[in-house]
């Protein structure tokens, strides 16, 4: 299935990472949707294998909808290496936080897409 143009992947001097574009994202549906697409390109890749940068400025989600987007979040931990928001803030940011909770992701908060990118591309 083609996947929207809010999940590009890209490669940076040969490390491919998962870009998902939340940004402005304020409509439960287009959330869920564009979650549901990352989940759906990401889940067979091997464990530990895949870097991933979420770019949330702007966007606004309800509780119910991180609810369902922990179910997916869970199942996919697994195969995720590294992993960034930026642009998390109030309301946003305390849903993610909850979803690192539930999920047991190791995802780091930044304010500056840059300093995320060089952290995901980083083999530290």
């Amino acid at each position: 299935m083609p996947f929207s143009k809010d999940i590009t992947w890209s490669s940076v001097e040969g490390k491919e990472f998962l870009r998902i574009d939340y940004r402005n994202v304020r409509d439960d549906s287009v959330a869920t949707k564009v979650t549901q697409q990352a989940y759906d390109v990401s889940i067979d890749r091997p464990d530990k294998s895949l870097r991933v940068l979420l770019v949330v400025n702007g966007g606004k989600i309800t509780p119910a909808t991180m609810r369902s987007m922990l179910k997916m979040g869970k199942g996919i931990q697994p195969k995720i290496k590294k992993s960034a928001v930026v642009g998390a803030v109030g309301m946003l940011s305390l849903l993610l936080r909850v979803y690192v909770s539930s999920t047991g992701s190791k995802i780091r908060f930044f304010t500056d897409e840059s300093t995320a990118l060089q952290y995901v591309l980083s083999d530290d």
